[in-house]
């Protein structure tokens, strides 16, 4: 089959949070051109990449899982070599041609945790070996219970909010420069705003606008739904444990972003893009992390 009928999408790994956001919705397999493009293949160009951060990887195996639900194979072309050393560590170029990921455990750096396929019955599994992972591998005495947290947090806004089609991810590593683990998770669902809207509409109150509905779905004790979690700690919980360590966190969710910055100053906003998902960035500043043994008491505090 001609090469012309096979569309490419340019893996470019942007500076600002808006603009990944848009290359989203830009190649969402709803704005494939099925006429310009016949081929059931995408080639996933990365020679205008020069880096790749937890926030590229997760969104775009969002991207790759939805092409691949559609009958699409998907390949990779022109990885710079680094970016191949990386992608190769935690065997990414077999998730795009397989389809599947094997949430495996042994990645081969060593700073890195695998990419996870978020799946409702493993979550809790998944969110205590990950922070196991980097307490045995790089923190050892130390506690990295609010990353294990945060991310359960995380995951179960997935299962409440979201209605996706397709399954999130999720991907975490360490920088080691910087001292700060970055974990981010990604949907394709319909985004925390509208599932708060629609949960408001039907209970008799007033619709929001995304950016206060975002700011609504983040409040202590507040959801749409009633079902209970396992963890159960909440979003407070994460924002006071990141502030305690002077870490940050970005959520962009339908045309509403909230930043929370290291000193702890809140900034929700709209941006010009409607993204109909959520993606979640977790800066967790390792340099403030408490020892090991305050484990036991943190835990009982936040109960």
């Amino acid at each position: 089959m001609s090469q012309s009928k096979v569309k490419t999408i340019y893996v470019i790994d942007f500076n600002t949070i808006e603009d990944h956001v848009k290359w989203l919705i830009a190649n969402r397999v709803n704005r494939h051109d099925n006429r310009l493009y016949p081929a059931k293949a995408i080639l996933l160009d990365f020679s205008r990449s020069r880096f790749l951060k937890p926030y590229h990887i997760a969104p775009l195996a969002c991207l790759i899982h939805e092409y691949q639900a559609k009958g699409f194979a998907v390949r990779l072309s022109k990885i710079p070599n680094d970016i191949q050393d990386y992608l190769i560590s935690f065997d990414f170029d077999q998730f795009c041609q397989s389809g599947k990921q094997t949430n495996s455990f042994i990645p081969a750096d060593r700073k890195t945790f695998p990419l996870w396929h978020i799946e409702e019955p493993r979550k809790d599994f998944y969110t205590l070996e990950v922070q196991k992972y980097f307490e045995n591998n790089h923190f050892t005495g130390q506690n990295l219970f609010v990353l294990g947290n945060s991310l359960a947090e995380l995951m179960n806004n997935i299962f409440d909010h979201s209605q996706s089609k397709i399954p999130g991810y999720t991907f975490t590593q360490l920088n080691s420069r910087s001292s700060q683990i970055i974990t981010c998770v990604c949907d394709f669902g319909i985004g925390i705003p509208l599932s708060v809207n629609k949960f408001l509409k039907n209970t008799g109150k007033p619709v929001l606008s995304n950016e206060i509905a975002l700011t609504k779905a983040l409040e202590e004790k507040f959801s749409t739904l009633s079902r209970p979690h396992n963890r159960g700690f909440g979003w407070n919980t994460i924002f006071k444990s990141l502030k305690s360590l002077q870490g940050k966190i970005i959520i962009v969710s339908n045309n509403a972003l909230y930043l929370m910055q290291q000193d702890g100053k809140v900034i929700p906003f709209l941006i010009s893009s409607n993204f109909p998902g959520t993606l979640v960035v977790i800066y967790l500043n390792t340099i403030n992390l408490p020892p090991k043994e305050e484990e036991l008491t943190d835990e009982l505090t936040l109960l």
